[in-house]
């Protein structure tokens, strides 16, 4: 009897193990996925000069590509003063950020002026879950980025 209860022990412990492996390697491919359409995302801010029509489009065809569906809140960067503005690829639409409301992406400008040169710089937030078929998103998380500085933008939407 006293094997069995131990036999039983070893399965419990091989099952969790097994659960927490899963668990790591599924947020792993979500994180490096949601890393890869946030790169991109800046990619195009900086092909395009700016974060403009072109631009939007261009994300618009990215997120498709990509199958993301993940929509989180933008929340605000009160230490830099940013002001975070989310936009829905369904519309294109940008709005600034309303915390009731969800976007599946983020974006913010910041203007740094160094000795009468102005450089405007992008940053940008993509969202991934962990989520599991019975109980839905458990966890989501973001992904920052942040374009290098931009001289001269073309036709920018802020």
């Amino acid at each position: 009897m006293k094997q069995a209860i131990t036999g039983s022990w070893v399965y419990v412990i091989v099952l969790i193990f097994m659960v927490i492996m899963i668990a790591y390697v599924a947020i792993s491919i979500n994180y490096s996925r949601a890393f890869e359409l946030s790169e991109n995302i800046i990619k195009e801010i900086e092909m395009q000069e700016g974060f403009n029509d072109k631009s939007r489009k261009n994300i618009a065809i990215l997120f498709k590509q990509h199958n993301t569906t993940v929509k989180h809140g933008c929340g605000n960067d009160p230490k830099n003063d940013m002001i975070y503005y989310g936009v829905n690829v369904a519309g294109s639409n940008i709005a600034e950020n309303d915390d009731s409301k969800k976007y599946d992406y983020c974006v913010a400008r910041s203007d740094v002026t160094i000795s009468g040169t102005t450089k405007y710089y992008y940053s940008t937030k993509v969202f991934f879950s962990f989520s599991l078929p019975v109980l839905g998103d458990l966890f989501a998380f973001t992904i920052p980025g942040e374009t290098s500085g931009l001289v001269y933008i073309y036709d920018d939407t802020f």
